[in-house]
């Protein structure tokens, strides 16, 4: 897939929950990964960490926790009421453990502009906002070369077991596990709610005036 403007990639972005199972080509997470690592962090620390998981050992032992702890959580039978969007994450849960990769997105401690003293607890979150833009930029790369993605963060529930398979530091936090590959499904325009609609000038439900 050719590259495309950031505007086209900005007004069809999805996240995708069926995936076909073929192979990702390492140079292409390569790429997607070099474009996350380009975003603008909290004075330029840079705090964020990724591990792709390509290995197909892995990828089922992870997926197969994340869809345990989703269907934990969720149920095992969905009820007659599910709305589409829950039918889909359903979907996903039941089918992350053949997903062709996974990306885990986490933020290391020591990166910080706080000092961190190893072996003390971390304060989860503090530099979430400092990763979550590299995730966009991750995001848009991927639809740029065909892939879809979807945040996850199911794994959460049970943190500690992914961070032990993956040899994980304690003072790295895990922000969230997307799978990647090529979608079975288009890009395309988004049900979003408009932005007028959520947008105010100067004061909160203030609207624009000769604009």
């Amino acid at each position: 897939m050719d590259d495309i403007g950031v505007f086209e990639a900005i007004y069809n972005q999805r996240q995708f929950t069926r995936y076909k199972p073929d192979a990702v080509p390492l140079h292409d997470i390569k790429k997607i990964l070099d474009a996350a690592t380009k975003a603008p962090s909290g004075g330029n620390k840079q705090p964020w960490h990724f591990i792709a998981i390509t290995n197909r050992d892995l990828i089922e032992k992870i997926g197969g926790l994340y869809r345990d702890l989703w269907l934990g959580a969720m149920g095992a039978t969905a009820p007659a009421d599910e709305s589409p969007a829950y039918r889909s994450a359903r979907y996903l849960a039941n089918h992350m453990p053949e997903v062709p990769a996974m990306i885990l997105v986490c933020a290391d401690h020591t990166k910080g502009g706080q000092p961190y003293t190893v072996g003390a607890p971390i304060e989860r979150g503090r530099y979430a906002s400092s990763v979550w833009l590299a995730i966009q930029n991750m995001f848009l790369a991927a639809q740029s070369l065909g892939l879809g993605t979807r945040i996850t963060t199911t794994h959460l529930r049970d943190e500690q077991k992914v961070k032990d398979w993956l040899g994980i530091p304690d003072h790295v936090e895990t922000l969230c596990l997307t799978p990647l590959g090529y979608p079975k499904g288009n890009f395309g325009p988004t049900d979003r709610i408009p932005s007028e609609d959520v947008t105010s000038f100067n004061r909160f439900g203030q609207k624009a005036v000769n604009c």
